[in-house]
């Protein structure tokens, strides 16, 4: 028996592999080998090299690998339920930690500054998606929150949740996002009349949208920084304008066939 073991060339593995990260940390090591370290600690009892390299079969690297659902995870032989849900949450813990570092809060006066933070938001979003900032008039974040959900392409706002949200705010500035899994930030159509619609809302609020970004993986698109926000300013009062107008139109009209 301890011939076999003095044999084993996996004997004493674990301890290279942390050794090698304690000296060089992870930029250099392979995917598989990433994987194999971060399934010690769930998996304490079988090697890890061999599962870590059927998931990189699998699923063709880190990204897909932590995107897998825990059901898809657990088709990979010997993975465990633990094992599985922690690669599923790790993305989620990054993002946690990587929104920290902003400060509890931040200060987004800048589209600079708030593309950094919305990117963040986004980070592991594979379909389209919405989130809304409320700010004080300095720029400094006061909460945010999940607004819209959707699928590859499309983004439905959740109306009751923006109204609520605004409304009970100790802010008094908006300023919303959402992504576009394409890839391609330029705003479609239906962008351009929602941020209108947007725009109109958040005036019958007594709230100023500061802007409306769109994040991507080729860039993002800033309705402020393209000046687009001003094309939709006033709408709102517009529309009752002309609806004030209108009334006193149909009320002259009444009075004219009241006399006839």
């Amino acid at each position: 028996m301890a011939q076999e073991k003095k044999n084993n060339p996996h004997q004493g593995h674990r301890e290279r592999v942390k050794e090698k990260i304690k000296n060089q940390g992870i930029a250099y090591l392979p995917d598989h080998e990433v994987l194999e370290y971060l399934l010690y600690p769930f998996i304490p009892y079988k090697d890890t090299n061999p599962i870590a390299h059927d998931l990189i079969d699998k699923f063709g690297s880190l990204e897909n690998v932590f995107d897998a659902s825990p059901k898809v995870l657990l088709d990979v032989k010997n993975m465990t339920d633990n094992a599985a849900l922690f690669l599923n949450v790790l993305p989620q813990i990054i993002k946690r930690y990587n929104l920290q570092k902003f400060g509890p809060k931040p200060m987004l006066d800048t589209v600079a500054h708030a593309v950094e933070y919305f990117q963040q938001l986004f980070l592991n979003e594979k379909e389209e998606a919405m989130y809304m900032l409320i700010l004080n008039a300095k720029g400094m974040l006061l909460s945010s929150c999940k607004i819209g959900v959707g699928n590859i392409d499309t983004c439905q706002l959740n109306t009751r949740e923006f109204i609520m949200r605004t409304a009970d705010s100790q802010g008094n500035c908006i300023m919303l996002a959402h992504n576009h899994p394409s890839g391609n930030p330029l705003p479609s159509f239906d962008d351009c009349e929602f941020t209108r619609w947007l725009i109109s809302a958040a005036e019958v609020l007594g709230i100023v949208v500061i802007d409306h970004i769109i994040i991507a993986s080729e860039g993002y698109y800033s309705f402020r920084e393209n000046d687009r926000l001003s094309d939709y300013v006033g709408v709102f009062k517009k529309y009752m304008d002309n609806a004030k107008a209108s009334d006193k139109y149909a009320m002259k009209v009444r009075k004219f066939t009241d006399k006839k």
